[in-house]
């Protein structure tokens, strides 16, 4: 069974799917960029998905190259470490485009976002975020929603009240910056609407390194949730290890939660239960013979224990997170025929469906982001059980969205953090 949709060409399989038969050898090479944190507090998010997206490239050049309407084309990945900086990304922006002509951009998105997105339009390059919360009309060609944030975020609140509806006081906290700020406004709306009290509702300096009055503040507040939101992964860390140490009892909940970090700082039964949107590709939810199987199979074989390439620890969420929009702009040259980012924006627009590792999604999100570059993919909520993260339900936004948007947006908006504020 092929992983993309039979509008798309053998040259783009899944993930340990064995290569279909071609004729042609590429003898053009296009390059791609990665420009994200390789180091600092906001790694965790950029350094391991170089994994999936390496692996994706070599899976391509194996079977000759990206077939791109009869032509194939060797792909080639760029690296630049922005270390979450707008500065820098902006600096790695000009040298991934003018150095080595790249044709899109893997990215984190937020700050970097910000900067380097005049640049990137002018250059015409498809930049894709992490984040939805970056899309905005005047980025045309910037795409989002491979990675559920901050789908996940708005629908965390009204899992932990369809787990527990006695529940009642929400927390939450995030660094003060371009992604803390716009995705914390969502998820409290989203609270709010789903009859949550917002008891705390605040940002953290990115200087920060002693969470212990921050927790503090956030316990004196009687949460029966504390909610991380995009709280970056060191800084998870920190906030944990005080929620620990301070005696917390109620319940977790973020956007990402890497269990093998964490449990170096606390022990498994403090996190018990907590939620969180990335899931474990080894999970049995997918069953034994899904492409998520089969992605955590070849990326063990490769990056795990005796791998060629052993990267010394174990698989994360992120390592499968930013290869899903680089597989879905690659579906997109090849319905555009072109590398053109406009023709392949339109494409994936106009698409009816594409192919994802979290299933099949299309292309929406006008009413959050006023242009439709957001691709909506079904949405995987996690407790960790025992240590170990386990799927509970993989839940449609659309649908749990429609009824409660007005609410949600008049909240954003009082924040100030919807597209057109910002």
């Amino acid at each position: 069974m092929e992983f993309l949709g039979k509008s798309i060409t053998a040259a783009v399989t899944a993930f340990g799917i064995a290569c279909s038969a071609f004729s042609a050898q590429a003898e053009e090479t296009v390059n791609i960029g990665f420009l994200a944190a390789l180091s600092g507090p906001d790694a965790g998010w950029g350094l391991p998905g170089l994994t999936g997206n390496q692996m994706f490239v070599d899976r391509v050049n194996a079977e000759g190259g990206l077939d791109v309407c009869g032509e194939r084309y060797k792909l080639n990945m760029v690296t630049f470490d922005d270390e979450a900086t707008g500065s820098k990304a902006l600096q790695g922006a000009k040298q991934l485009v003018l150095e080595h002509d790249v044709k899109f951009i893997s990215a984190i998105g937020g700050n970097p976002a910000d900067a380097t997105h005049p640049f990137l339009t002018r250059k015409k390059v498809v930049y894709a975020s992490l984040i939805s919360t970056d899309i905005k009309p005047d980025r045309p060609y910037l795409i989002a929603g491979g990675d559920v944030t901050p789908r996940i975020d708005m629908m965390r609140p009204w899992y932990h009240k369809q787990r527990n509806p006695d529940l009642k006081r929400w927390a939450v906290l995030s660094q003060d910056d371009t992604i803390g700020l716009t995705s914390q406004a969502w998820e409290v709306g989203s609270a709010l609407a789903d009859g949550w009290e917002v008891v705390y509702d605040e940002h953290y300096s990115l200087d920060t390194v002693d969470f212990a009055p921050i927790v503090t503040a956030v316990l004196a507040s009687n949460p029966d949730v504390v909610s991380l939101n995009l709280s970056y992964p060191d800084f998870v860390l920190g906030i944990l290890e005080q929620l620990h140490s301070q005696g917390y009892e109620g319940e977790i909940s973020a956007n990402y939660l890497d269990s093998e970090s964490i449990l170096t700082k606390v022990p498994a039964e403090f996190i018990e239960g907590a939620v969180d949107s990335f899931p474990l590709f080894n999970d049995p939810y997918w069953g034994a013979d899904s492409p998520q199987q089969k992605f955590y199979d070849a990326w063990t074989e490769r990056y795990g224990p005796g791998g060629p390439d052993d990267v010394k620890r174990g698989i994360t969420g992120i390592d499968w997170d930013h290869v899903i929009m680089l597989e879905i702009w690659a579906q997109g040259v090849q319905m555009a025929c072109s590398f053109e980012a406009e023709k392949v924006v339109e494409a994936l627009q106009n698409a009816e469906e594409v192919d994802t590792l979290l299933g099949k999604g299309h292309f929406t999100g006008e009413d959050m982001w006023g242009i439709n570059n957001m691709v909506a993919t079904p949405v995987p909520i996690n407790e960790h059980r025992d240590g170990v993260k386990r799927v509970q339900l993989v839940a449609d936004f659309e649908e749990w969205f429609e009824p409660r948007k007005e609410q949600i947006i008049e909240h954003v908006r009082s924040k100030g953090m919807m597209y057109d504020q910002r």
